[in-house]
């Protein structure tokens, strides 16, 4: 049976994006993925985050300190029980790897009509819609993107599309506990924001 995939792009999406991000003194949450990423994982999705960091191969980082952001990042979603993938190409636009986005390389999976790619850039949604992703949504506020089938200004948006969508598009069956959990996520991720990003 077809396992439905959430690709997630990293930076913009998982964290704060600014010019390679290869340390941890410069990755910074969006505290709201926490919130996202669990709503699809329990609508059986999996999660696979692909990225392009060709600032190992500029030199810019190590692939140690790269590695050092996977391993914060999965070690945060352990501990609220999400377990997710971080699938990576280190190299320079000028090497045409084929698992540079918007080449198809990080997405060669068994396709479901229900996969859905969120990214922040133009090659977010070329990538997707190589590799046959019907579902490609574009979270930024300034990027425009003609290969993008959805596209939110901001986490919150995403969020306040995702609770209305599934509850009542897709008709799925929500008790009252479910729904009150839901907003307390939404609640504490935006909490937790306004606490820890930086100015």
């Amino acid at each position: 049976m077809k396992k439905k995939i959430l690709y997630l792009d990293r930076d913009g999406i998982i964290n704060k994006h600014i010019p390679y991000v290869g340390t941890l003194d410069r990755f910074f949450w969006h505290y709201e993925i926490f919130t996202v990423v669990k709503y699809f994982h329990e609508r059986e999705y999996s999660i696979i985050v692909v990225t392009n960091q060709s600032g190992i191969q500029r030199g810019y980082y190590s692939l140690v300190d790269y590695s050092s952001i996977c391993i914060h990042i999965l070690e945060e979603f352990e501990k609220i029980g999400l377990d997710i993938e971080i699938r990576a190409c280190p190299h320079k636009p000028d090497t045409k790897c084929l698992c540079r986005k918007p080449n198809a390389g990080m997405f060669l999976d068994e396709r479901h009509e229900e996969d859905i790619m969120i990214g922040d850039q133009e090659s977010d949604m070329i990538a997707a819609k190589n590799a046959g992703i019907k579902n490609r949504w574009l979270l930024s506020e300034k990027v425009i993107s003609t290969y993008s089938t959805k596209k939110f200004l901001s986490h919150q948006k995403l969020i306040e599309y995702l609770m209305w969508y599934f509850i009542y598009t897709w008709n799925i069956k929500v008790n009252q506990k479910e729904l009150v959990d839901f907003e307390k996520d939404i609640a504490d991720s935006f909490n937790n924001a306004k606490i820890k990003a930086p100015i």
